[in-house]
Protein backbone atom coordinates (compact mmCIF):
# COMPACT_ATOMS: atom_id res chain seq x y z
CA UNK A 1 0.00 0.00 0.00
CA UNK A 2 1.52 3.53 -1.30
CA UNK A 3 2.22 6.23 1.75
CA UNK A 4 -0.58 9.06 2.26
CA UNK A 5 0.20 12.41 3.49
CA UNK A 6 -1.17 11.43 6.83
CA UNK A 7 1.50 8.45 7.65
CA UNK A 8 4.64 8.62 9.00
CA UNK A 9 7.34 7.42 6.07
CA UNK A 10 10.95 6.44 5.76
CA UNK A 11 12.76 7.71 3.40
CA UNK A 12 12.69 5.64 0.58
CA UNK A 13 8.40 6.23 0.96
CA UNK A 14 9.45 9.97 1.00
CA UNK A 15 11.37 9.61 -2.20
CA UNK A 16 8.57 7.61 -4.09
CA UNK A 17 5.52 10.11 -2.13
CA UNK A 18 7.72 13.09 -4.15
CA UNK A 19 8.43 11.06 -7.42
CA UNK A 20 5.56 11.86 -9.00
CA UNK A 21 5.63 15.88 -8.17
CA UNK A 22 9.57 15.53 -8.94
CA UNK A 23 8.43 14.03 -12.51
CA UNK A 24 6.11 16.61 -13.06
CA UNK A 25 8.16 19.65 -12.27
CA UNK A 26 10.52 18.32 -14.53
CA UNK A 27 8.19 17.91 -17.62
CA UNK A 28 7.70 21.70 -17.18
CA UNK A 29 11.29 22.34 -17.37
CA UNK A 30 10.97 20.27 -20.40
CA UNK A 31 8.32 22.60 -22.25
CA UNK A 32 11.01 25.56 -22.46
CA UNK A 33 13.96 22.92 -22.93
CA UNK A 34 12.33 21.09 -26.06
CA UNK A 35 11.25 24.64 -27.24
CA UNK A 36 15.28 25.65 -26.82
CA UNK A 37 16.12 22.01 -28.71
CA UNK A 38 14.08 22.95 -31.84
CA UNK A 39 14.41 26.51 -32.01
CA UNK A 40 18.48 25.74 -32.17
CA UNK A 41 18.80 23.47 -34.51
CA UNK A 42 16.41 24.22 -37.04
CA UNK A 43 15.68 27.88 -36.49
CA UNK A 44 19.18 29.47 -35.39
CA UNK A 45 21.50 30.31 -32.30
CA UNK A 46 19.86 34.50 -33.02
CA UNK A 47 16.25 32.77 -32.34
CA UNK A 48 17.87 31.23 -29.39
CA UNK A 49 19.18 33.88 -27.89
CA UNK A 50 15.47 35.54 -28.57
CA UNK A 51 13.38 33.02 -26.72
CA UNK A 52 16.06 33.47 -23.88
CA UNK A 53 15.94 37.29 -23.78
CA UNK A 54 11.76 36.86 -23.83
CA UNK A 55 11.61 34.30 -21.74
CA UNK A 56 12.34 35.97 -18.38
CA UNK A 57 9.07 38.18 -18.61
CA UNK A 58 6.83 34.86 -18.29
CA UNK A 59 9.02 33.79 -15.80
CA UNK A 60 7.27 36.97 -13.76
CA UNK A 61 3.91 35.90 -14.38
CA UNK A 62 4.98 32.31 -13.64
CA UNK A 63 6.58 33.29 -10.23
CA UNK A 64 3.10 34.58 -8.84
CA UNK A 65 1.94 31.65 -9.53
CA UNK A 66 4.56 29.43 -8.22
CA UNK A 67 4.01 31.84 -4.75
CA UNK A 68 0.49 31.12 -4.29
CA UNK A 69 0.84 27.49 -5.45
CA UNK A 70 3.45 26.63 -2.49
CA UNK A 71 2.47 29.29 -0.20
CA UNK A 72 -1.24 27.99 -0.57
CA UNK A 73 -0.24 24.65 -0.41
CA UNK A 74 1.48 24.81 2.69
CA UNK A 75 -1.31 27.37 4.36
CA UNK A 76 -4.09 24.46 3.33
CA UNK A 77 -2.05 21.58 4.34
CA UNK A 78 -1.60 23.27 7.87
CA UNK A 79 -5.06 23.57 8.24
CA UNK A 80 -6.30 19.88 7.31
CA UNK A 81 -3.41 18.75 10.02
CA UNK A 82 -5.54 21.13 12.72
CA UNK A 83 -8.69 18.93 11.35
CA UNK A 84 -10.08 22.28 9.95
CA UNK A 85 -11.11 20.84 6.24
CA UNK A 86 -13.53 22.93 5.01
CA UNK A 87 -11.48 26.03 5.96
CA UNK A 88 -9.04 24.75 3.81
CA UNK A 89 -10.77 23.81 0.65
CA UNK A 90 -12.44 27.48 0.85
CA UNK A 91 -8.96 28.72 1.29
CA UNK A 92 -7.93 27.12 -1.68
CA UNK A 93 -11.06 27.57 -4.10
CA UNK A 94 -10.40 31.78 -2.65
CA UNK A 95 -6.57 31.65 -3.57
CA UNK A 96 -7.45 29.92 -7.23
CA UNK A 97 -10.13 32.56 -7.72
CA UNK A 98 -7.42 35.43 -6.99
CA UNK A 99 -4.24 33.95 -8.76
CA UNK A 100 -6.69 33.04 -12.37
CA UNK A 101 -7.98 36.81 -12.39
CA UNK A 102 -4.26 38.68 -11.94
CA UNK A 103 -3.11 36.17 -14.47
CA UNK A 104 -5.47 37.24 -16.84
CA UNK A 105 -5.43 41.24 -16.29
CA UNK A 106 -1.31 40.60 -16.48
CA UNK A 107 -1.41 38.81 -19.65
CA UNK A 108 -3.72 40.43 -21.59
CA UNK A 109 -2.51 44.46 -20.48
CA UNK A 110 1.35 42.82 -21.42
CA UNK A 111 0.50 41.91 -24.76
CA UNK A 112 0.11 45.53 -26.21
CA UNK A 113 3.40 46.37 -25.16
CA UNK A 114 5.59 43.16 -26.33
CA UNK A 115 8.70 45.00 -28.41
CA UNK A 116 8.47 47.31 -25.38
CA UNK A 117 9.56 45.09 -23.12
CA UNK A 118 11.54 43.11 -25.29
CA UNK A 119 13.70 45.99 -26.17
CA UNK A 120 14.12 46.37 -22.09
CA UNK A 121 15.36 42.87 -21.72
CA UNK A 122 18.08 43.49 -23.77
CA UNK A 123 16.72 42.22 -27.38
CA UNK A 124 18.65 44.42 -30.34
CA UNK A 125 17.45 44.60 -34.16
CA UNK A 126 18.30 41.11 -34.85
CA UNK A 127 16.88 39.28 -31.76
CA UNK A 128 13.84 41.47 -31.75
CA UNK A 129 11.40 40.03 -33.98
CA UNK A 130 12.06 36.40 -32.36
CA UNK A 131 11.74 37.79 -28.99
CA UNK A 132 8.40 39.73 -29.88
CA UNK A 133 6.77 36.97 -32.00
CA UNK A 134 7.92 34.26 -28.60
CA UNK A 135 7.00 36.66 -25.88
CA UNK A 136 3.47 37.51 -27.36
CA UNK A 137 1.69 33.97 -27.68
CA UNK A 138 3.20 33.36 -24.10
CA UNK A 139 1.26 36.16 -22.66
CA UNK A 140 -1.70 35.84 -24.22
CA UNK A 141 -2.23 32.12 -23.48
CA UNK A 142 -0.35 32.94 -19.86
CA UNK A 143 -3.50 31.75 -17.63
CA UNK A 144 -2.82 28.24 -18.86
CA UNK A 145 1.21 28.55 -17.66
CA UNK A 146 -0.32 29.85 -14.43
CA UNK A 147 -2.91 27.40 -13.48
CA UNK A 148 -0.59 24.29 -14.72
CA UNK A 149 2.01 25.60 -11.79
CA UNK A 150 -0.85 26.28 -9.21
CA UNK A 151 -2.52 22.95 -9.59
CA UNK A 152 0.46 21.17 -9.54
CA UNK A 153 1.70 22.39 -6.37
CA UNK A 154 -1.95 21.23 -4.70
CA UNK A 155 -1.66 17.67 -6.40
CA UNK A 156 0.54 16.69 -3.45
CA UNK A 157 -1.98 18.57 -0.79
CA UNK A 158 -5.11 16.63 -2.26
CA UNK A 159 -2.72 13.16 -1.71
CA UNK A 160 -2.84 12.80 -5.51
CA UNK A 161 0.80 13.22 -6.97
CA UNK A 162 0.24 10.58 -9.52
CA UNK A 163 -2.41 12.47 -11.33
CA UNK A 164 0.66 15.08 -11.90
CA UNK A 165 2.57 13.10 -13.00
CA UNK A 166 0.48 11.84 -15.94
CA UNK A 167 -1.57 15.50 -16.50
CA UNK A 168 2.33 16.63 -16.79
CA UNK A 169 3.37 14.01 -18.82
CA UNK A 170 0.73 14.23 -21.08
CA UNK A 171 1.05 17.51 -21.63
CA UNK A 172 5.00 16.97 -21.85
CA UNK A 173 4.66 14.57 -24.57
CA UNK A 174 2.04 17.09 -26.17
CA UNK A 175 4.43 19.75 -26.24
CA UNK A 176 7.23 17.65 -27.81
CA UNK A 177 5.33 16.33 -30.55
CA UNK A 178 3.86 19.69 -31.77
CA UNK A 179 7.57 21.23 -31.77
CA UNK A 180 7.99 18.70 -34.05
CA UNK A 181 5.28 19.26 -36.36
CA UNK A 182 4.84 23.13 -35.77
CA UNK A 183 8.82 24.16 -36.46
CA UNK A 184 10.24 20.69 -38.01
CA UNK A 185 7.85 20.06 -40.26
CA UNK A 186 5.83 23.24 -41.00
CA UNK A 187 8.50 25.90 -40.16
CA UNK A 188 6.75 28.01 -37.91
CA UNK A 189 9.54 29.36 -36.87
CA UNK A 190 9.52 30.68 -32.78
CA UNK A 191 6.26 31.24 -33.20
CA UNK A 192 5.59 27.46 -33.52
CA UNK A 193 7.38 26.39 -30.17
CA UNK A 194 5.11 29.02 -28.35
CA UNK A 195 2.00 28.34 -29.32
CA UNK A 196 3.53 23.93 -28.57
CA UNK A 197 4.42 25.03 -25.23
CA UNK A 198 0.81 27.14 -24.54
CA UNK A 199 -0.68 23.23 -26.19
CA UNK A 200 1.44 21.42 -23.34
CA UNK A 201 0.21 23.57 -20.91
CA UNK A 202 -3.26 23.19 -21.38
CA UNK A 203 -3.37 19.42 -20.25
CA UNK A 204 -2.58 19.90 -16.77
CA UNK A 205 -4.39 22.75 -16.31
CA UNK A 206 -7.81 21.30 -18.12
CA UNK A 207 -6.68 18.44 -15.96
CA UNK A 208 -6.82 20.07 -12.51
CA UNK A 209 -9.94 21.81 -13.28
CA UNK A 210 -12.02 19.07 -14.08
CA UNK A 211 -10.29 16.94 -11.18
CA UNK A 212 -10.73 19.83 -8.28
CA UNK A 213 -14.28 20.53 -9.24
CA UNK A 214 -15.48 17.03 -9.37
CA UNK A 215 -13.10 15.30 -6.71
CA UNK A 216 -15.01 15.10 -3.51
CA UNK A 217 -12.58 13.16 -0.73
CA UNK A 218 -9.32 15.64 0.37
CA UNK A 219 -9.18 18.49 -1.00
CA UNK A 220 -11.49 19.95 -3.84
CA UNK A 221 -13.25 23.42 -5.12
CA UNK A 222 -15.98 24.76 -2.18
CA UNK A 223 -17.98 27.95 -2.73
CA UNK A 224 -15.51 30.18 -1.93
CA UNK A 225 -15.42 32.59 1.02
CA UNK A 226 -12.88 35.44 1.29
CA UNK A 227 -10.29 35.33 3.47
CA UNK A 228 -7.34 38.09 4.18
CA UNK A 229 -5.41 35.32 6.46
CA UNK A 230 -5.70 33.06 3.35
CA UNK A 231 -4.46 35.45 1.24
CA UNK A 232 -1.60 36.82 3.73
CA UNK A 233 -0.27 33.32 3.97
CA UNK A 234 -0.20 32.33 1.00
CA UNK A 235 1.72 35.26 -0.60
CA UNK A 236 3.80 35.84 2.73
CA UNK A 237 4.62 31.89 2.89
CA UNK A 238 5.07 31.47 -0.71
CA UNK A 239 7.02 34.58 -1.33
CA UNK A 240 10.92 32.74 -1.35
CA UNK A 241 9.64 31.06 -4.32
CA UNK A 242 8.48 33.64 -5.87
CA UNK A 243 11.49 35.62 -4.80
CA UNK A 244 13.56 32.61 -6.16
CA UNK A 245 11.72 32.46 -9.74
CA UNK A 246 11.35 36.56 -9.86
CA UNK A 247 15.15 37.01 -9.02
CA UNK A 248 16.23 33.96 -11.62
CA UNK A 249 14.48 36.09 -14.28
CA UNK A 250 15.88 39.15 -13.56
CA UNK A 251 19.64 37.71 -13.04
CA UNK A 252 18.80 36.21 -16.59
CA UNK A 253 18.03 39.81 -17.85
CA UNK A 254 21.46 40.71 -16.67
CA UNK A 255 23.55 38.08 -17.25
CA UNK A 256 22.14 37.95 -20.88
CA UNK A 257 22.91 42.16 -20.87
CA UNK A 258 26.53 40.52 -19.25
CA UNK A 259 27.25 38.27 -22.35
CA UNK A 260 26.25 40.78 -24.97
CA UNK A 261 28.43 43.26 -23.40
CA UNK A 262 31.49 40.28 -23.59
CA UNK A 263 31.05 37.46 -26.48
CA UNK A 264 27.52 38.76 -28.20
CA UNK A 265 24.35 36.78 -29.13
CA UNK A 266 27.25 33.56 -29.14
CA UNK A 267 27.14 34.06 -25.39
CA UNK A 268 23.33 34.44 -24.79
CA UNK A 269 22.76 31.47 -27.01
CA UNK A 270 25.79 29.51 -24.47
CA UNK A 271 23.98 30.59 -21.02
CA UNK A 272 20.78 29.50 -22.28
CA UNK A 273 22.39 26.28 -23.13
CA UNK A 274 23.21 26.19 -19.62
CA UNK A 275 19.86 27.27 -18.26
CA UNK A 276 18.28 24.52 -20.23
CA UNK A 277 20.65 22.15 -18.08
CA UNK A 278 19.50 23.74 -14.80
CA UNK A 279 16.30 23.97 -14.88
CA UNK A 280 16.50 19.99 -15.72
CA UNK A 281 18.32 19.57 -12.38
CA UNK A 282 16.99 22.03 -10.36
CA UNK A 283 13.47 20.43 -11.62
CA UNK A 284 14.00 17.66 -9.86
CA UNK A 285 15.49 19.40 -6.83
CA UNK A 286 12.66 21.41 -6.58
CA UNK A 287 10.14 19.23 -7.10
CA UNK A 288 11.45 16.86 -4.41
CA UNK A 289 11.12 19.88 -2.05
CA UNK A 290 7.40 20.90 -2.77
CA UNK A 291 6.01 16.81 -3.01
CA UNK A 292 6.84 16.63 0.53
CA UNK A 293 6.31 19.95 2.04
CA UNK A 294 2.89 19.72 2.30
CA UNK A 295 3.57 16.35 4.30
CA UNK A 296 5.99 18.33 6.44
CA UNK A 297 3.61 21.13 6.63
CA UNK A 298 0.44 18.66 7.81
CA UNK A 299 2.61 16.52 10.75
CA UNK A 300 3.93 19.96 11.64
CA UNK A 301 0.62 21.07 12.34
CA UNK A 302 -0.17 17.92 13.64
CA UNK A 303 2.85 18.75 16.50
CA UNK A 304 5.00 15.99 15.62
CA UNK A 305 8.35 17.07 15.82
CA UNK A 306 10.47 14.59 17.04
CA UNK A 307 9.74 12.54 13.45
CA UNK A 308 9.77 15.68 11.71
CA UNK A 309 13.81 16.05 12.81
CA UNK A 310 14.42 12.49 11.56
CA UNK A 311 13.32 13.50 8.35
CA UNK A 312 14.64 17.01 7.86
CA UNK A 313 17.83 15.02 8.11
CA UNK A 314 17.00 12.14 6.14
CA UNK A 315 16.46 14.42 3.68
CA UNK A 316 19.37 16.83 3.66
CA UNK A 317 21.43 13.44 3.57
CA UNK A 318 19.29 12.60 0.81
CA UNK A 319 20.21 15.60 -1.14
CA UNK A 320 23.46 16.44 -0.67
CA UNK A 321 24.53 12.63 -2.13
CA UNK A 322 22.16 13.35 -5.32
CA UNK A 323 23.88 16.80 -6.07
CA UNK A 324 27.16 15.09 -6.24
CA UNK A 325 25.55 12.28 -8.80
CA UNK A 326 24.18 15.24 -10.60
CA UNK A 327 27.38 16.84 -11.01
CA UNK A 328 29.32 13.68 -12.27
CA UNK A 329 26.70 13.26 -14.89
CA UNK A 330 26.59 16.74 -15.68
CA UNK A 331 30.77 17.15 -16.10
CA UNK A 332 31.04 13.70 -18.23
CA UNK A 333 28.51 15.09 -20.94
CA UNK A 334 29.34 18.52 -21.25
CA UNK A 335 30.72 18.00 -24.67
CA UNK A 336 27.39 15.79 -26.39
CA UNK A 337 25.01 18.46 -24.45
CA UNK A 338 27.02 21.71 -26.31
CA UNK A 339 27.24 19.93 -29.60
CA UNK A 340 23.64 18.44 -29.33
CA UNK A 341 22.83 22.30 -29.04
CA UNK A 342 24.80 24.16 -31.10
CA UNK A 343 25.92 21.33 -33.71
CA UNK A 344 28.48 23.11 -36.29
CA UNK A 345 28.59 26.89 -34.76
CA UNK A 346 32.07 26.56 -33.60
CA UNK A 347 32.00 29.96 -32.08
CA UNK A 348 28.94 29.15 -29.72
CA UNK A 349 29.95 25.19 -28.86
CA UNK A 350 33.37 26.99 -27.55
CA UNK A 351 32.03 29.00 -25.52
CA UNK A 352 29.38 26.78 -23.97
CA UNK A 353 31.84 24.03 -23.13
CA UNK A 354 34.19 26.76 -21.56
CA UNK A 355 30.98 28.36 -19.63
CA UNK A 356 29.71 24.78 -18.42
CA UNK A 357 32.40 23.12 -17.29
CA UNK A 358 32.66 26.33 -14.59
CA UNK A 359 28.56 26.26 -14.07
CA UNK A 360 28.53 23.01 -13.31
CA UNK A 361 29.89 23.33 -9.82
CA UNK A 362 27.09 25.14 -9.05
CA UNK A 363 24.94 21.88 -9.19
CA UNK A 364 26.92 20.99 -5.54
CA UNK A 365 24.53 23.15 -3.89
CA UNK A 366 21.65 23.62 -5.65
CA UNK A 367 19.68 20.66 -3.81
CA UNK A 368 20.67 21.83 -0.37
CA UNK A 369 19.16 25.50 -0.96
CA UNK A 370 16.67 24.71 -2.77
CA UNK A 371 15.10 21.88 0.11
CA UNK A 372 16.21 24.55 2.73
CA UNK A 373 13.80 27.27 1.34
CA UNK A 374 11.32 25.35 1.00
CA UNK A 375 11.70 23.94 4.53
CA UNK A 376 11.14 26.95 6.02
CA UNK A 377 8.46 27.86 3.98
CA UNK A 378 6.57 24.52 5.22
CA UNK A 379 7.15 25.78 8.69
CA UNK A 380 5.50 28.41 7.93
CA UNK A 381 8.55 30.93 8.41
CA UNK A 382 8.04 33.40 5.13
CA UNK A 383 10.51 35.37 5.78
CA UNK A 384 13.47 33.28 6.66
CA UNK A 385 12.18 31.23 3.31
CA UNK A 386 12.62 34.61 1.22
CA UNK A 387 15.61 35.61 2.89
CA UNK A 388 17.45 32.30 1.79
CA UNK A 389 16.07 32.55 -1.61
CA UNK A 390 16.55 36.20 -2.55
CA UNK A 391 20.23 36.00 -1.39
CA UNK A 392 20.30 32.48 -3.37
CA UNK A 393 19.39 33.68 -6.59
CA UNK A 394 19.58 37.51 -6.66
CA UNK A 395 21.41 38.88 -4.15
CA UNK A 396 24.57 37.01 -4.37
CA UNK A 397 24.27 36.32 -8.36
CA UNK A 398 23.87 40.31 -9.02
CA UNK A 399 27.17 41.07 -6.32
CA UNK A 400 29.05 38.43 -8.04
CA UNK A 401 28.37 38.97 -11.52
CA UNK A 402 29.21 42.79 -11.80
CA UNK A 403 32.68 42.16 -9.20
CA UNK A 404 33.61 39.27 -11.05
CA UNK A 405 33.30 40.21 -14.33
CA UNK A 406 34.62 43.82 -13.84
CA UNK A 407 38.38 41.65 -12.67
CA UNK A 408 37.59 38.43 -14.94
CA UNK A 409 35.16 39.37 -18.25
CA UNK A 410 33.18 36.85 -19.14
CA UNK A 411 34.79 34.14 -16.64
CA UNK A 412 33.55 35.92 -14.03
CA UNK A 413 29.68 35.82 -15.19
CA UNK A 414 30.13 32.60 -15.59
CA UNK A 415 31.35 31.81 -12.00
CA UNK A 416 28.17 33.98 -10.52
CA UNK A 417 25.81 31.17 -10.24
CA UNK A 418 28.28 28.74 -8.40
CA UNK A 419 29.98 31.15 -6.02
CA UNK A 420 26.18 32.45 -5.25
CA UNK A 421 24.97 29.01 -4.44
CA UNK A 422 28.17 28.52 -2.16
CA UNK A 423 27.18 31.41 -0.21
CA UNK A 424 23.82 30.83 -0.35
CA UNK A 425 24.44 27.07 1.69
CA UNK A 426 26.38 29.05 4.83
CA UNK A 427 23.48 31.42 5.24
CA UNK A 428 21.60 28.04 5.21
CA UNK A 429 23.20 26.87 7.65
CA UNK A 430 23.26 29.81 9.87
CA UNK A 431 19.68 29.86 9.83
CA UNK A 432 19.69 25.65 10.81
CA UNK A 433 21.69 26.49 13.99
CA UNK A 434 20.19 29.40 15.14
CA UNK A 435 16.82 28.18 14.65
CA UNK A 436 17.19 24.80 16.01
CA UNK A 437 15.41 25.12 19.10
CA UNK A 438 12.76 27.19 18.35
CA UNK A 439 11.14 24.66 15.41
CA UNK A 440 13.50 21.32 17.26
CA UNK A 441 12.93 19.51 13.91
CA UNK A 442 16.57 21.14 12.19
Amino acid sequence: MSAALTDKMTMPQLVRFSLPTVISIIFLSVYTIVDGIFVARYVGSDALSGLNIAYPCYGLLMAFATMFGTGGSAYVSYRMGQGKKNTARRSFTFIFCVLLGISAAVGLLSSFYIEEICLLLGADDSLLPYAADYLRILMLFSPLGVLQTFFLCFFSAANKPKLALWLSLAGGLLNIFLDYVFIAKYGMGIAGAAYATMAGCFVPSAGGLVFFFRNRELLYFMRPVPSRAALWHSMTNGSSEMVSTVSVSVCCILINLAMMKYVGSAGVAAYSAALYCDFLIVSGFFGFSIGIAPHISYHYGAGRRDYLKKTVRSCLIFLAAMSVLFFGLFWVLILPLAEFFFGREKHVFDVAVFGLRIFAFSFLFKGLNIFGSALFTALGNGKISALLAFSRTFLFIIFNVYVLSYFLGVTGVWLAMPLAEAMALAVFAFYCKVLRREYRVL
